[in-house]
């Protein structure tokens, strides 16, 4: 990754400027107007929990419902006379909330405290929240960087983790991608992650990992315009039947230009065939293609600059491309980013860590939609290929879809080097 960022610390300052929450009573309070139904009791605040309060600041109360109806109401003292006076509140996510309306308002429940009556509840907490100010926007993302904005360690079994707020939501463009590591999965039929919003609503496609065996594997969510409108007010990971580690914003870049003139390299087939590739067989019948399962070696030998090109056909509307290596030591499934043409994808190898990685442990040509029909490696003409095949006479030859180059009576693989 080019540059992480814990994203509590980038966001811990924009937050506490938006909202200051102070708990001012906690305890289990069962509330009920009919202990037939429910037993309980009105509650009537203690003295001086609301010292301060002012208008405009939130009364917010967790509460849990124990009944199928539960009644909610919140009432003060108004006036000379005492009046009990309901206040409007508002009910949500195990939330009883209430703006003050009004300096005077603010000032009877100072000295007066609240009541909370209704029927089949029960209350565990009241808190103020202040609104100081407007919110302050997080750092925004450079195009190509990535931000963690989640680390722990979370088995889903269609529970809810790494929840982010709407600061981060605002973050999001078309393009972008939330990658999810994924260290493990469990004997559920269909592990999966996917991605909801703060409702619980499925926002996209699931991610699919019955067929994926290695692990860690990072799960790619590539944001479309219908994605972003859905994640903007925050999000959350859901799934089933694997354990998830981390979640990552990465910004789109678009890719450098230009491409590579194919004059500058030599090109050589080292795969034929025709696979086709899917990523969710509910849309398209296919598999993930790894090279290495095919052949070992296939990519040994290549180099940092070194050009590959998968070629395709057979594509539908809205195909989808991409690449990924596995890097490292624990071989992590990592996506390359690549340039699309009228017949191939292109990606040039941008170092040798990276090199090292596909020669040690190959490529898997992913996405949706198409066929792969060929892998052609281009290295700059400079390099062991043309010297092996200019020097003297020559020849080419495939054996099991493996490239070799015959002179002198020595066979030499596409890299120069010869084969024993």
């Amino acid at each position: 990754m080019k540059k992480l960022l814990t994203f509590c610390a980038a966001m811990c300052a924009a937050v506490t400027l938006f909202a200051a929450e102070r708990v001012v009573w906690e305890g289990n309070k069962a509330i009920s107007w009919n202990s037939d139904v429910y037993p309980g009791e009105q509650f009537e605040t203690p003295d001086g929990i609301f010292a301060d309060l002012k208008k405009d600041e939130v009364i917010k109360v967790t509460v849990i419902a124990q009944v199928d109806e539960p009644q909610y109401v919140m009432t003060y003292k108004a006036g000379d006379s005492w009046e009990w006076t309901d206040l409007p509140t508002n009910v949500a996510d195990g939330l009883m909330t209430y703006t003050v309306a009004s300096d005077e308002i603010a000032g009877f429940i100072a000295q007066r405290g609240l009541i909370f009556r209704g029927q089949g509840y029960d209350m565990t907490k009241i808190a103020i929240v202040t609104e100081d100010e407007e919110p302050v926007d997080p750092d925004p993302l450079q195009p190509g960087e990535e931000r963690v904005l989640w680390e722990g360690e979370e088995t889903l079994s269609w529970n809810e983790v790494a929840e982010q707020p709407a600061e981060v939501g605002a973050l999001l463009g078309e393009k972008d991608q939330l990658l999810v590591t994924v260290s493990a999965k469990g004997a559920a039929d269909w592990p999966k992650v996917l991605l909801r919003d703060l409702s619980s609503n499925q926002v996209g496609e699931d991610i699919l990992l019955n067929e994926v065996s290695v692990f860690p594997y990072v799960a790619t969510f590539t944001l479309s315009a219908s994605d972003v409108e859905g994640l903007k007010d925050g999000f959350k990971l859901c799934g089933d039947g694997v354990t998830v580690t981390q979640l990552v914003l990465k910004k789109y870049k678009e890719p450098d230009e230009p491409v590579e003139p194919a004059e500058e390299y030599t090109f050589t087939t080292v795969w034929t065939g025709d696979i086709a590739i899917s990523w969710n067989q509910e849309v398209y019948a296919g598999v993930e293609f790894d090279t290495y399962d095919a052949q070992q070696d296939m990519l040994a030998g290549v180099a940092e600059g070194d050009s590959i090109h998968i070629h395709y056909a057979q594509t539908i509307e809205g195909a989808q491309f991409a690449l990924t290596y596995k890097k490292g030591d624990d071989w992590a499934w990592t996506d390359l980013t690549v340039v699309v043409s009228d017949d191939h994808f292109a990606y040039k190898i941008a170092s040798e860590d990276i090199a090292q990685d596909i020669a040690d442990h190959g490529l898997i040509i992913r996405g949706q939609g198409y066929h792969a029909i060929a892998i052609e490696l281009g290295k700059p003409k400079t390099t062991a290929v043309n010297d092996v095949t200019t020097v003297t006479p020559a020849h080419k030859i495939i054996e099991n879809g493996q490239v070799f180059i015959i002179k002198g009576g020595v066979r030499y693989n596409i890299l120069g080097a010869v084969v024993r």
